[in-house]
Order: C-alpha cells, then sequence, then structure tokens
C-alpha cells in the first residue's frame, strides 16, 4: 500500500487563507504608491461600497432578510455627519461617531415594524420606508437643503490629501468588516444562519426570532451608517440620491455579483461592480445598458455569485484529485 503522507500543518485552508489576507491587506496598504490619484479615488470607493454591502448581507446572506431599503439608513449616516459639520461647525470625530448611532437608532424604528411581516411583505416595508427617509431629505430644505443637497462641507485638512483619505478610510472600513465577520463567526451569527435556513425549527427551540432579526436589522442600520458618513467625508457633500432606491439596487446587486453565503462575496462584488461602472461610462454613453448585460450574464452564469462559483471549482478539483 502506498504511503500516504499528511500535509504540512501550513498548506491547510485556515492557514492559507490567513496568508492571502495577510498579502491582500500588505497590498492595499502598499497601494497608494503603485496607482495613481484617480485610481485611488476609486478604491476608495469600492471601500465604502464593500462596507456598505457586507452590512447589507448580514440581513440578506446570513439573516435571510431581503432588504430594498438599505439606501434610507446609509442616506442617514451621510445626513447626520453632514449637517452636524456644515450646521453645527461641529468636530469630525463626534460627528462620525453620530452617524452609526443615529443611524441605529432609525433602523431600530423601522426594524421594529419591518420585522413583524415576512418575505415580499418585508421586503416592501424597507423599500416604503427608505422612500419616506428619502421625501423627508428631499423636502425639508431647512435642515437638508432639500434637492439642492449639503455641499463643501468642511473638514479638517488631514482629509484634503487623497492618501490621507485613502488611508483613514482603510482604517475604518477594515476594523469595521472585521467586526462583521466576528459577529458572523460568533454564536450570535451562527444563529443567524439557523434562522435563514429553517426559522420554523429554530423558533420551535426557544429561539425569539423578531429579536434576533431586530438585532440583524440593527447591526446592519450601524454599519450603513458608517459608511453614508465615510462617504459624506470623502466627497464633502450630500445629497437625496443617498437615499434613492436605485443606490439601494446598486447594493443588493454587489452582494448578488460577489455571492450572498460568502463573507468576502460583497467585498469581490463592490470591486468587480465599481471597476466595471467606472471603466464603461469613461468609454461610451450607453455604460448602464453594458453592465446590466454584463451583470445578468454574471449572475445567470454563477448562480451562487463570483465568490460562490470559484468555491464550487475548487471543491470539485479536490473530489476528483486521486488519492496519493
Amino acid at each position: 500500500m502506498a504511503e500516504i503522507r499528511a500535509k504540512p500543518t501550513w498548506l491547510h485552508a485556515p492557514a492559507i487563507r490567513s496568508i492571502l489576507i495577510s498579502i491582500g491587506f500588505a497590498s492595499l496598504i502598499a497601494l497608494p504608491a503603485l496607482i495613481g490619484k484617480s485610481w485611488l479615488n476609486i478604491t476608495i470607493e469600492i471601500l465604502i461600497m464593500a462596507l456598505a454591502a457586507c452590512s447589507l448581507n448580514l440581513m440578506l446572506g446570513y439573516t435571510g432578510l431581503v432588504s430594498f431599503g438599505p439606501a434610507g439608513l446609509y442616506a442617514v449616516g451621510a445626513y447626520t455627519t453632514a449637517i452636524l459639520l456644515a450646521r453645527f461647525k461641529m468636530n469630525i470625530v463626534p460627528a462620525m461617531i453620530a452617524a452609526p448611532i443615529m443611524a441605529a437608532i432609525v433602523g431600530w424604528a423601522v426594524g421594529w415594524v419591518c420585522v413583524r411581516r415576512t418575505k415580499v411583505y418585508f421586503a416592501l416595508l424597507t423599500l416604503a420606508f427608505s422612500q419616506i427617509i428619502w421625501t423627508i431629505i428631499f423636502e425639508w430644505y431647512a435642515v437638508t437643503g432639500g434637492d439642492n443637497g449639503i455641499i463643501s462641507i468642511p473638514t479638517p485638512e488631514f482629509f484634503f490629501s487623497i492618501v490621507n483619505s485613502y488611508y483613514f478610510c482603510l482604517a475604518v472600513v477594515g476594523c469595521c468588516i472585521f467586526t462583521l465577520w466576528r459577529i458572523v463567526n460568533s454564536p450570535f451569527g451562527r444563529t443567524l444562519q439557523a434562522i435563514r435556513e429553517n426559522p420554523g425549527r429554530v423558533e420551535f427551540i426557544g429561539v425569539n426570532l423578531k429579536r434576533y432579526q431586530l438585532a440583524a436589522f440593527i447591526l446592519s442600520s450601524t454599519f450603513l451608517g458608517i459608511a453614508g458618513s465615510l462617504y459624506c467625508v470623502f466627497s464633502d457633500s450630500a445629497f437625496p440620491d443617498f437615499a434613492h432606491w436605485t443606490k439601494s439596487t446598486d447594493m443588493l446587486v454587489v452582494c448578488l455579483l460577489g455571492g450572498l453565503y460568502r463573507f468576502s462575496g460583497p467585498l469581490v462584488g463592490s470591486a468587480i461592480y465599481t471597476i466595471l461602472a467606472k471603466t464603461l461610462s469613461k468609454h461610451t454613453m450607453h455604460w448602464n445598458l453594458i453592465l446590466g448585460v454584463a451583470i445578468v450574464l454574471l449572475v445567470l452564469l454563477m448562480r451562487n455569485g463570483v465568490m460562490g462559483f470559484l468555491s464550487e471549482r475548487l471543491s470539485r478539483k479536490k473530489q476528483a484529485r486521486p488519492c496519493a
């Protein structure tokens, strides 16, 4: 019988994953020295979109709650920071800290109503509340500036440098995504996944479904608020479009594109979606049409998203490999 040799421990999946994450993080730190300012701007947008999509995926991919209204809570975070900086001349640190707090409060109020319904009714309620937030922002000229938005928001000189903005954004997004990863891999996160798979059985063993779903909604809202606040500081502005349903669609597409059931899915989906959109819009007026067709083909060909597709291919290769 042929001798079966054990693979070195450093070749095991967790070790490989750790090495890849370390390489990826080192690459992100070195990025400003490797690319120009325009691509650095795009990278910041990718990071913010990745955080927003990961926040949405806590509900969508891990709890099984299909939300059509994440943009409303994203806009709450953006406008909280914008109003405190522009109207009240507050320091940027408390202005940014207030954003996730306000988003969590609004998320609690919206979620308390929405989790009392399921499936399509839940989705439509989230969309309705998002449009209510959009309407308030659009009509409340005295505070939000209405359809003109809030522009030329005063920010510290530190953010005048695109490199400083990039590193600040990388640090905040990195901490938030690590926190989300810890949440989904905690006992709380495992319970959310059980609720997604079989809510009836989970409720039968004594778990309060509504309480867990509301907690997931509030956590998702909190991180959406952080993403909105970051984009407000990065762009020096806040507009009603931040709360529009089209913004929610962008986040949903990013999650679907990368893969709902892989934590890295929204991260990869954000990069693909943003780079495709920026590249196509630079070369043609009909970029929306081409982007839509490309996304439809990707979703149809990769039913579980890009990361799900890659994971399936790797699994098949491992199963087909003959034993030594």
